[in-house]
């Protein structure tokens, strides 16, 4: 019999995160290093016990994440993992169940994760949600116009400032499912550790007109133990005009004589090629997050834009017995309203909810291809696709 609780101990999860992650020795120093940062952070850490016996565990995150038009609260899981010798036992099923206990308790509308293997989570209700473009080139190779910068002022910073941390969440709360970042969610992403041991610096270019910020680029620099040469990482490039973005790419090719590669992250509905002098070196489309819905009845109130309409739908969620049942997901004025109902248009899983819900499918594709079931009620109700794009990690 599994009990699920917090851990009364940081330390106990190190040995099986150790195995399951398959550290190696000389990389433990700077997994515990890790761990206790982000414990101390206000990150939790959970797990289920059998006599006492840590079997299976995972760190919660709390986020405030942008979904659709609305920003609510997100539950990050991450460092999951297990024993070897207690696979296959349901230790991690119960975990997961007691986690979305948890997240539902904690008032998380939605949960995220970044999965191993995705069958592996589809089969408790978490489903497919982000894909990333990562591009490589040489910084030689970006060809933009030089033009007037129109007083443009790049700013390299180990650590944003508050007026770059206030420009970043006032676009992040209007972008894609970003997430909302604080001095603790910063620190994060701007910190070395030694459970990142490829990392040379990290930091942020502040791009500003006057005293206004107007863009911001995130970057790692990296470079392996086994390479001479490094990479110029962004994972990070925001701003709402075309000049400062010529700008952060102007910046970028300016790195030619320090730094040999620059590897892009980008949101699918964003490229590059037009500024390109040739073919990147590379360019690849990379599945990473996962959504899950912790709770149907806390989605009332998003804000969607989608014209006004009624679906019914009946959710079969095992896992989240308060899920299960018809819902009516009913559209006014671009909000969500959720109430009981019967009679469905369309049934499907929890998984194949969250994704519509968060945009990443339709319900007619997601019909086309078997998820979701057409009842005879069904008049082709449905909510137009997005593009989900999740910057964080955990």
């Amino acid at each position: 019999m599994f009990e699920y609780r917090p851990l009364s101990d940081a330390t106990e999860i190190l040995e099986i995160a150790s195995s399951a992650f398959a550290v190696r020795h000389p990389e433990r120093r700077g997994l515990q290093e890790w761990l206790e940062t982000s414990v101390a952070d206000g990150r939790e850490l959970y797990g289920v016990y059998e006599a006492d016996r840590l079997q299976a565990g995972y760190m919660l995150y709390d986020y405030d994440m942008r979904l659709r038009n609305s920003v609510v609260k997100m539950g990050g899981i991450g460092l999951l993992c297990s024993r070897l010798d207690g696979r296959g036992r349901g230790a991690v099923r119960a975990m997961l169940a007691g986690s979305l206990k948890t997240m539902r308790g904690k008032g998380q509308v939605v949960s995220v994760l970044d999965p191993f293997d995705e069958g592996f989570y589809r089969k408790y209700g978490w489903e497919k949600f982000s894909r990333l473009k990562v591009v490589e080139f040489s910084p030689g190779a970006l060809s933009v116009p030089e033009d007037d910068a129109s007083g443009l002022t790049a700013t390299d910073l180990p650590f944003p400032d508050e007026a770059a941390q206030a420009f970043y969440n006032a676009y992040a709360a209007r972008h894609h499912t970003l997430v909302q970042r604080g001095v603790r969610e910063w620190k994060r992403r701007t910190e070395i550790l030694g459970w990142y041991p490829d990392a040379a610096v990290r930091g942020v270019v502040r791009f500003s007109r006057g005293e206004d910020v107007v863009g911001l680029l995130g970057y790692d620099i990296i470079r392996k133990a086994s390479e001479e040469k490094s990479t110029f990482l962004v994972h990070l490039a925001i701003t709402e005009r075309e000049d400062v973005f010529r700008e952060m790419l102007r910046y970028l090719r300016r790195l030619s004589h320090q730094v040999s590669t620059v590897r892009f992250d980008l949101p699918l509905d964003a490229d590059l090629w037009p500024y390109l002098s040739d073919r990147p070196t590379s360019c690849k489309i990379q599945d990473t997050f996962m959504i899950r819905i912790v709770s149907i009845e806390a989605l009332d109130g998003l804000r969607i834009d989608a014209p006004d309409q009624s679906i019914r739908i009946a959710v079969e969620d095992p896992q989240a017995p308060w899920n299960q049942g018809t819902w009516e997901l009913r559209i006014a004025a671009g909000v969500l309203h959720i109430a009981p109902a019967e009679a469905p248009d369309l049934r499907c899983d929890i998984g194949s909810l969250s994704t519509f819900v968060s945009g990443f499918s339709t319900a007619q594709d997601l019909i086309a291809a078997g998820r979701m079931e057409a009842l005879p009620g069904y008049a082709g109700q449905d909510l137009p696709a997005t593009t989900p794009f999740l910057a964080d990690y955990f």
